[in-house]
């Protein structure tokens, strides 16, 4: 079998929080034989611009303007021999309380091994080689019996604080104080914009992080 280049990303929030996927993005994803957008693409205009490059699959994440096509919750893709699961990563019983844990804490939690197990849980019984997901906005790359599971982090690491910005007013404002503070303990380098890139050959699926020069 011979390889292929998948280019994978997550939470651009086009039309949210940044105003266009960045150049850099672009740049790097191109000679991806596909794309593999995890969630959060936030603005229609994001699909188009990047099957300039490559036929794009996307799934649905939580933060998806209304113009935003219908999209699956999830997605199996066949590459050569191999299954790619494709799902966002949002779990509404635990979200809340693992961002609440962190900033109560004023540290790291450990719960990055539960999380992966989740994502790997998704596709249980459908037999894929690799689970790519996005949501968290930090990079992932971790082996659950067997299964790659894999999130390249976020083209749009800060989400609604991105560049600087202020909390907003109200209840949003504690939300956003609470979320900086969890960004924050992740450290510098996780809430560097990334994107990822998937090999597929004979050997298996290998997995990059790319993150911006």
């Amino acid at each position: 079998m011979s390889g292929f280049v998948i280019g994978v990303v997550a939470d651009t929030h086009v039309g949210e929080f940044l105003d266009e996927i960045p150049r850099w993005v672009l740049d790097a994803l191109a000679g991806s034989d596909v794309i593999l957008h995890a969630g959060d693409l936030s603005d229609a205009s994001v699909i188009p611009a990047l099957e300039h490059i490559a036929p794009v699959v996307a799934v649905r994440g939580d933060h998806d303007l209304p113009d935003v096509p219908p999209l699956p919750d999830r997605a199996i893709v066949n590459i050569g021999r191999r299954r790619i699961g494709l799902i966002h990563g949002k779990r509404r019983s635990s979200d809340a309380l693992v961002v609440a844990a962190h900033a109560a804490a004023g540290r790291r939690v450990a719960w990055d091994a539960g999380r992966v197990r989740a994502m790997a849980r998704a596709f249980r019984g459908h037999r894929v080689d690799t689970v790519v997901f996005g949501h968290w906005h930090e990079a992932v790359s971790a082996v659950v019996d067997g299964v790659l599971v894999f999130s390249p982090g976020a083209v749009c690491p800060w989400g609604s604080l991105e560049g600087g910005r202020n909390p907003r007013a109200g209840a949003a404002g504690v939300a956003d104080r609470v979320v900086r503070r969890y960004r924050q303990q992740l450290g510098e380098d996780a809430m560097r914009p990334s994107i990822g890139r998937l090999v597929v050959d004979a050997s298996g699926v290998r997995a990059e992080v790319i993150t911006e020069a």
